[in-house]
């Protein structure tokens, strides 16, 4: 809640300076700690948190937000997602946004140039790595700090598809100028919207005006659906990868990971990469900042990168020992489902009067029920290059199991609305057919156990762990490691590892999903609700 006092003003346990800047969705803040660090605050207009519909979408994607790796981004550090006042607190990053140091100073050139175009790409592939779309990516959203450009305002704009795409006003929402065909079509968001946003960005950067002029909101969609981009201004080192960029047809874009391996000529870490530009960009714009021309070396400046980089490029080198920390791996995210929408393709919608349902919930979430004749059931996670999973009637799959990575990460958040006797809740993988495949439960009595069915039979791997006694959700991972013949599975509630265990004689890769439980023969009945479920991979080796 925001607090007056006298001539003092607070927003939570944060002291407000001064306005920083407006937009569409709200009103950004210079704040303070008690400790005196400085952060930076955006608070929702109240048009929009009147909507319950748009405050859940805020939250999950305030949350996904915070999930994002600070490389090369203002990084997302706590959110306010009930009340009436919503808001998002972030690092401040001191510095002119990119528009703002255009203006004043002229187009980036060399060095400086690749810098920002390197720095965008790593933050795009933290952002897009943790399942978030930025959607709103334009000049004033990158701002220009002493250590590198740092990316803002990631995510949180997508809680407004929940108001139909566009403002109370009718307002559009996103810049036109940088926005991507398919958007201003109204199609769905993807990563490769934000790619074609970087190269608007960058050829603003290197020329001071956008790639699809025009005075008029209806002129400058009609030059971004129609016409090819003025690059002539763009130096001719990125022009070639800015057009790439500004395909019309999404899938003909290079994703945020190849931008970066084509900057330094090689595949890049991001991790190392953002390291090593900040270096670079310290050495390259100090006249930026002093008002002057940046410098030229750009040779020196991808040299630095492409040898930092070839230190650290095995990213996905065997994952036993990416999981050998006491936390889960931080790997991609290759599916995502927040459970809002009822068209994403998990079977089922739930029946609140039902004794025993399945499927998408009213509040957001999907919901698992089981009783006395329905003692079991499972729900196929429904990512469409993966086969079918166990059903409560199992039937054989004709679709053959696609390669996917050797480490995958299943994490979801449950729920035991209702409990009778006992059951038990968790995920699976790696199910290489209906009757094969790794389970991670919890019973009602908070003992968690990894399990291993094979052929239709099979047991218990690890004995039950007392996890204690679990209130309210509870965020289950569980990480399928395959190395040769052999699997790692290890399993964390609540961010503490709980579980592992390895299988010489490992069943392969597979589909993932959900189950729930209650002892056959018995009275017990167990009604459970997940949300925020997530696949995650470590990409191949290059």
């Amino acid at each position: 809640m925001r607090a007056v006092s006298g001539e003092t003003s607070h927003i939570g346990r944060y002291r407000l300076l001064r306005v920083l800047g407006q937009g569409g969705m709200g009103t950004v803040h210079l704040a303070e700690d008690s400790s005196g660090q400085q952060v930076a605050i955006k608070v929702i207009n109240p048009e929009f948190s009147q909507h319950e519909q748009f405050r859940m979408r805020f939250r999950r994607e305030a949350d996904a937000a915070r999930r994002v790796r600070r490389f090369c981004t203002a990084a997302v550090l706590e959110a306010a997602l009930d009340g009436s006042q919503l808001y998002v607190v972030t690092e401040y990053v001191p510095g002119p946004n990119l528009e703002q140091a255009v203006q004043q100073s002229g187009p980036l050139r060399g060095s400086s140039l690749d810098a920002l175009a390197v720095s965008v790409a790593t933050a795009l592939i933290a952002i897009h790595g943790a399942g978030v779309v930025h959607r709103d990516l334009k000049p004033s959203n990158v701002l220009l700090s002493p250590v590198g450009p740092r990316v803002i305002d990631f995510g949180i704009a997508r809680a407004l598809d929940t108001l139909g795409g566009v403002t109370g006003t009718g307002e559009l929402i996103g810049t036109p100028r940088y926005m991507a065909p398919e958007v201003l079509r109204g199609e769905p968001v993807s990563p490769a919207c934000d790619v074609f946003s970087w190269g608007c960005l960058i050829a603003y950067a290197a020329s001071g005006r956008s790639p699809f002029p025009g005075e008029t909101l209806p002129a400058i969609v009609y030059q971004v659906l129609n016409t090819e981009p003025n690059l002539d201004d763009v130096e001719p080192g990125l022009r070639e990868l800015v057009m790439a960029a500004l395909r019309k047809d999404p899938a003909m874009r290079p994703t945020a990971q190849q931008l970066l391996d084509h900057l330094v000529g090689r595949s890049a870490a991001p991790e190392q990469a953002a390291q090593t530009v900040q270096v670079a960009w310290q050495k390259a714009t100090t006249p930026l900042f002093e008002g002057a021309a940046p410098r030229k070396h750009r040779g020196r400046l991808f040299a630095g990168i492409a040898v930092a980089t070839a230190v650290v490029v095995a990213v996905a080198t065997t994952a036993w020992a990416m999981l050998s920390s006491g936390g889960p791996p931080d790997l991609a995210v290759l599916y995502r489902e927040d459970f809002t929408q009822t068209t994403g393709g998990w079977n089922g919608t739930y029946d609140p009067n039902a004794s025993s349902s399945y499927g998408y919930r009213t509040d957001g979430t999907y919901g698992l029920d089981v009783e006395p004749d329905t003692e079991e059931r499972w729900a196929e996670a429904a990512i469409p290059f993966l086969v079918k999973k166990p059903t409560t009637t199992p039937e054989p799959s004709a679709t053959p199991t696609p390669m996917l990575p050797e480490t995958v990460l299943v994490a979801v958040s449950a729920e035991v609305q209702q409990v009778t006797g006992s059951g038990e809740y968790g995920v699976y993988c790696h199910a290489a057919d209906d009757k094969s495949y790794y389970e991670f439960g919890l019973d009602t009595g908070g003992n968690a156990r990894i399990r291993r069915i094979y052929g239709g039979s099979g047991g218990t791997l690890t004995q039950p762990v007392k996890v204690g006694e679990l209130k309210g959700k509870v965020r289950i991972e569980a990480a399928c490691e395959q190395t040769g013949s052999a699997v790692r599975l290890t399993m964390w509630v609540n961010g503490e590892q709980v579980q592992r265990a390895d299988d010489p004689n490992g069943i392969g890769n597979g589909g993932v999903g959900l189950f729930t439980r209650t002892p056959k023969d018995s009275e017990s009945i167990l009604k459970t609700t997940w949300d925020d479920f997530e696949l995650r991979g470590a990409r191949e080796q290059q």
